[in-house]
């Protein structure tokens, strides 16, 4: 699991390309999203596209497991108040 801030920082970095570029066009690799990006910041922007994936990669199964991991929280303690409820 990745430090908290890290992960907020990932969680921000995510939020704004998807802002920029619509939702999982990084992951998904958009032909166009080169095109997109002004001709300056091109050759740049090429090659960190594989990391910001990685990135965005990261956020998208940290925040899953961390739903996943809630709702088990939540069924455990439902079962455990209906346990005490059937007493």
């Amino acid at each position: 699991p990745l430090d908290p801030s890290i992960r907020r920082e990932f969680a921000a970095v995510s939020r704004a390309l998807d802002e920029r570029f619509g939702r999982n066009a990084i992951i998904r690799g958009e032909k166009d999203l080169i095109n997109r990006v002004p001709p300056a910041q091109r050759s740049a922007f090429e090659a960190m596209q594989d990391r910001l994936k990685v990135l965005q990669r990261t956020v998208r199964m940290e925040s899953s497991e961390q739903i996943i991991s809630e709702r088990r929280q939540r069924a455990v303690s439902r079962g455990r108040g209906i346990g005490v409820n059937g007493l």
